[in-house]
């Protein structure tokens, strides 16, 4: 499956995010062997998807609260959208709603 901005994803039960001191990790909970001692440090950009990705909002939707946020250009947060997303559809961390 690869990212799309008309897809609304949702986080996977697999995965909880969650903000140490001034970081945010994506902490597996359930995997084996190396899966399961992975962390996965995400951007302020990446924490702010993350927590948008509610299984509501299509990625068009985040991509606009990105624009408004973090005051980038359209096609910048486009493409780092779909990024991060493609990243976290490879480690099955969120699914299409």
């Amino acid at each position: 499956m690869s990212a799309s901005l008309e897809t609304a994803y949702t986080r996977s039960e697999r995965m909880i995010g969650r903000r140490i001191a001034d970081e945010y990790v994506l902490v597996p909970i359930v995997g084996e062997g190396a899966e399961i001692d992975s962390l996965f440090n995400l951007s302020r950009v990446g924490a702010f998807i993350w927590e948008r990705l509610d299984g509501k909002a299509a990625g068009a939707a985040v991509v606009t609260a990105i624009v408004e946020r973090f005051e980038v250009p359209r096609e910048r947060a486009e493409a780092d959208y779909l990024e991060f997303v493609e990243q976290l559809l490879s480690i099955a961390a969120i699914r299409g709603a």
